[in-house]
């Protein structure tokens, strides 16, 4: 059945059975949705759909394309439909022996070539084929369906590390309580809560976990603190580094367009955000305020209002 084949050990072992099971298997049995997951990923699936009055279907495979089924006196089960690739389309019937039926899981054999075994599923949630991530489509855990996260969610760009082609893709539900946060590596669900100045935020209480914002007109994803996504990434980057008169060197990274400041200290980083000063610049956080005007500084704990000048390199 050419990409569905999975070679068992049983060959080595001399069990192969080259006769169909002796079970009586009928048409009502085999009817609907048999599927075999790909040990390379547990959520790409092939198979296939068995309908009544013959008629059949591919589950995750857009290059064979089955169309009817039915049995033989022998209760072996025939597939039929069509190969695709190569620039060409070839018709096909498939006689398999149907080594072993339990209900639930399906045995198929052909001979003493190969064995592929199917498990009945009654739906295919959190299932993605291969025809459906060939497609753009991936599953929502949130929404309880596959959808494209580039058609229904909001992009933001890599600012850690942007020469990546990747993006990170933020999809909200109908009222916007719970996000989904998707990149190459990441799929988390995020609940809506409010700061004490009544913005929202989108987070769990896990202080690892990511946390979504909107800031001006830019959605950023930041962790522990460390912004990772903006909208336009680095679009509009400054970067400075600052020195205090111990000789400690001091990071910042302003983003303009969201009117933020990614301070870096020791290893340790903190998000501060714009307000408005009557001159120079101002950023500051519950913990931190960088206020400064030129090539000077100052930055103040907010606790003890102890404070630091600094000077840019």
């Amino acid at each position: 059945m050419k990409k569905s084949i999975v070679y068992m050990a049983l060959a080595s072992a001399g069990l192969w059975m080259s006769c169909s099971t002796t079970e009586k298997v009928t048409e009502k049995d085999l009817t609907g949705n048999w599927i075999e997951v790909m040990p390379v990923n547990q959520h790409i699936v092939q198979g296939v759909s068995l309908y009544e009055k013959g008629e059949a279907s591919s589950i995750g495979m857009a290059t064979l394309q089955y169309q009817h089924w039915g049995l033989t006196g022998d209760s072996r089960l025939v597939l039929e439909g069509k190969s695709i690739g190569n620039g060409q389309t070839i018709e096909f019937a498939d006689t398999l022996d149907i080594v072993s039926f339990s209900g639930d899981t399906l045995t198929l054999g052909k001979g003493d070539m190969y064995r592929i075994q199917y498990v009945r599923r009654q739906d295919d949630k959190g299932l993605i084929g291969g025809s459906d991530v060939a497609m753009g489509y991936t599953w929502s855990e949130m929404l309880q369906k596959k959808i494209r996260v580039f058609e229904e969610g909001s992009r933001v760009h890599s600012v850690v590390n942007p020469q990546s082609s990747s993006a990170g893709y933020l999809v909200f539900n109908a009222d916007s309580t719970q996000l989904e946060f998707f990149d190459p590596e990441t799929d988390v669900v995020l609940d809506r809560r409010m700061r004490p100045d009544g913005t929202p935020v989108w987070n769990v209480e896990d202080d690892d976990t990511y946390l979504v914002e909107k800031s001006e007109s830019e959605w950023l994803v930041s962790r522990r603190g460390q912004l990772l996504y903006a909208t336009s990434g680095i679009e509009d980057l400054v970067k400075a580094v600052f020195v205090t008169d111990d000789g400690e060197d001091i990071e910042v990274a302003f983003f303009g367009k969201a009117g933020v400041a990614q301070m870096s200290r020791k290893g340790i980083y903190s998000l501060l955000y714009q307000y408005r000063t009557a001159s120079g610049y101002g950023y500051k956080n519950p913990v931190f305020d960088l206020r400064g005007k030129g090539q000077e500084a100052v930055l103040t704990t907010l606790a003890d209002g102890s404070h630091i000048s600094l000077k840019e390199k």
